[in-house]
C-alpha cells in the first residue's frame, strides 16, 4: 500500500481514496443499523421520539458531501507528500494515538465554537436531527466537513514531517473515526457493557451525545467525556439516564431530564 501511494497519479489516489471512503461509509452504515435493530430488540432504544419528516434525506445528502469533500483533501495530502509513512512499531503506535488524540482535542474546541451565534450556520444541518440515526454521524455542511478535514489530518501531517508516521496506525484512526463516528449516532445503546463514570474517560455511552442533539448546548467531545469533563460542559444526569435505558426505559422526549438535579450549571447553560 505504501508502494502504491508513493508511485500513484494524483487522479489513482482520488479514486482510490473515494472508494475507500465510500466503502468505509456503507459498511459503517451497515453495522450501525445492524446494531442499532439488534439493540433495540433488547430494549436499550435511547429516544422513543419519531425522526424528523425528510430527516433521513437531508441526512444522506450531507453523508455524501462530508465523503466527497474528504477524500480529495485526503488524496491530495498523500500524493503532495504532506502525508509521508515510515515503518517501525512507534510510527505506528503514534499514527494512531497522536492523530486521535489531537482530533479530540481540536474537535470540541470546533464544535463548541460553531455553537456561536456567528457559526451556527455552518452546524445548523447536522442539527437538524434532534434524534439520530447512523446517517446523522457525517451529515453535515460541507464547510464544518473542512474543519474536520484540518483535525483529522493536521495532527498527522504534523507526525509525517517527523518521519514518525505509520500508515497502519493512520489507516486504524481513520477508520476508528469513521466506524465510531457514524455507529456511535445509532438511537440505541449497542454495545454490550454499561458505561461508567471511568470508563466514559475512554468511550462514551451513545445517549451522551445523544443529549447533544436533543438539548443543544453541552456535550460537545468526540467519543469520550474527557473534555466535557474538563471544561464542565458535561450534564449531570447522563449516567442515570443510561441505566434508565439499559433498564428498558427509553426517553419518551427530547428534553427529559433524570431528576431536578439534572439543572446544568452556569456554564452548562451558556456554553456555546
Amino acid at each position: 500500500m505504501a508502494h502504491f501511494i508513493a508511485s500513484a497519479s494524483l487522479v489513482d489516489l482520488l479514486l482510490a481514496c473515494l472508494a475507500a471512503g465510500a466503502a468505509a461509509t456503507l459498511l459503517s452504515l451497515a453495522s450501525g443499523w445492524a446494531m442499532e435493530r439488534a439493540a433495540w430488540a433488547k430494549g436499550r432504544k435511547v429516544f422513543a421520539v419519531p425522526l424528523r419528516r425528510g430527516q433521513l434525506r437531508t441526512e444522506a445528502i450531507g453523508t455524501a458531501l462530508f465523503v466527497i469533500v474528504f477524500t480529495p483533501a485526503l488524496a491530495i495530502a498523500l500524493w503532495s507528500g504532506v502525508l509521508r509513512f515510515s515503518g517501525g512499531w512507534p510510527a505506528q503506535v503514534l499514527g494512531f494515538v497522536v492523530p486521535l488524540v489531537g482530533f479530540q482535542i481540536f474537535y470540541y474546541w470546533l464544535h463548541r465554537a460553531m455553537h456561536a451565534r456567528a457559526l451556527f450556520w455552518m452546524h445548523r444541518w447536522h442539527h437538524e436531527s434532534h434524534v439520530t440515526t447512523p446517517l446523522t454521524g457525517f451529515s453535515m455542511h460541507p464547510v464544518e466537513a473542512l474543519g474536520w478535514v484540518v483535525g483529522m489530518l493536521a495532527p498527522a501531517a504534523l507526525l509525517a514531517r517527523y518521519g514518525l508516521l505509520g500508515l497502519g496506525g493512520f489507516a486504524s484512526f481513520l477508520a476508528f473515526v469513521w466506524f465510531g463516528n457514524i455507529t456511535g449516532h445509532a438511537n440505541a445503546e449497542i454495545f454490550s457493557f454499561r458505561t461508567t463514570r471511568t470508563s466514559s474517560t475512554f468511550a462514551n455511552a451513545v445517549v451522551f451525545h445523544s443529549l447533544h442533539h436533543a438539548r443543544f448546548n453541552g456535550h460537545y467531545g468526540f467519543a469520550t467525556a474527557t473534555m466535557d469533563r474538563i471544561f464542565r460542559t458535561e450534564w449531570r444526569d447522563w449516567l442515570a439516564l443510561h441505566e434508565r435505558i439499559w433498564a428498558g426505559r427509553p426517553l419518551a422526549r427530547l428534553q427529559e431530564r433524570a431528576d431536578d438535579s439534572a439543572t446544568p450549571s452556569a456554564s452548562e447553560r451558556t456554553a456555546a
